[in-house]
């Protein structure tokens, strides 16, 4: 493991017209970070519903959250939230997975139980796995929509409920250091989050232009890493899969090549400066 922090705190939130309120939560929870990032999940249009949803963003510094959002019984939206280190969250790298680890007591009030991820990593993905991914949802949609996140752009579909399946099923496809960086949310009412693949009831403007709505998604030009993923599909190659899964992402190369000019400056002034 990366981290000694296997951690997990709990919050669980409801929002109605009175406000957002913590009312169950693990000791030393940060309850002023939870309530500002359910109010940033934007308020609930007219006749939409939420029955489950989840996302997961930044919470402060040095932890990531990932927070399951479902409807009441009585009108007010629940967001249970699981905070753990951010170096365990990239270790980990699915939110979905994380979550149905622990399914929420949306009843709870009051303190709640410490978690912790045990001491292991996810199970590996399977050729398998992402052939049925590719059967069963929209195959166009979701292969656009992968290599759009792996080019650095944002994915956003309309839904007028969640969609689980379809962020899902994205995830499943994701290099492992995408998975790690980027933020899905199958399901929310605003932009604010600044999530990289969302569905949302109503479209956002998006003066960045950063943005591929589900036309543009479907047309996104194929790219080698979508091209790849599914021959190693088609061809149920788990080494090549197993390859692209490690693919560095943008970020990577970037810091990299920074750290290789460090070096070379270091070794220069070193010469220069040391050895007469």
């Amino acid at each position: 493991m990366p981290t000694s922090d296997l951690h997990i705190s709990q919050g669980l939130l409801l929002s109605d017209p009175r406000g957002v309120r913590v009312v169950a939560q693990t000791e030393g929870f940060d309850n002023a970070e939870a309530e500002r990032i359910a109010v940033l999940f934007g308020a609930r249009p007219a006749g939409v519903a939420c029955p489950l949803a989840h996302f997961a963003c930044p919470f402060g510094r040095a932890h990531v959250a990932v927070v399951q959002v479902a409807d009441r019984p009585d009108g007010s939206l629940a967001f249970r939230f699981l905070v753990l280190n951010a170096e365990l969250y990239s270790f980990l790298g699915d939110p979905f997975a994380i979550a149905d680890r622990y399914p929420p007591d949306w009843n709870a009030r009051g303190a709640l139980p410490s978690l912790e991820w045990p001491p292991e990593p996810l199970p590996p993905r399977t050729v398998e796995q992402v052939q049925e991914v590719l059967k069963t949802g929209d195959s166009p949609l979701l292969l656009g929509s992968t290599q759009v996140l792996v080019d650095g752009g944002r994915v956003v579909v309309q839904r007028a409920a969640p969609d689980e399946a379809f962020l899902r099923g994205l995830w499943q496809l994701l290099p492992h250091r995408s998975r790690a960086e980027l933020w899905p949310a199958s399901f929310t009412f605003s932009a604010e989050l600044g999530f990289h693949a969302a569905a949302v009831p109503v479209l956002p403007p998006d003066p960045s232009r950063l943005r591929h709505t589900e036309d543009g998604l479907r047309d996104y030009p194929q790219g080698r890493y979508e091209l790849h993923l599914q021959i190693a599909a088609e061809d149920g190659d788990q080494r090549e899969l197993d390859r692209l899964f490690a693919r560095r992402t943008s970020s990577d190369t970037v810091r990299l090549g920074l750290a290789i000019i460090a070096v070379a400056f270091l070794i220069a002034a070193f010469v220069k400066f040391v050895i007469p």
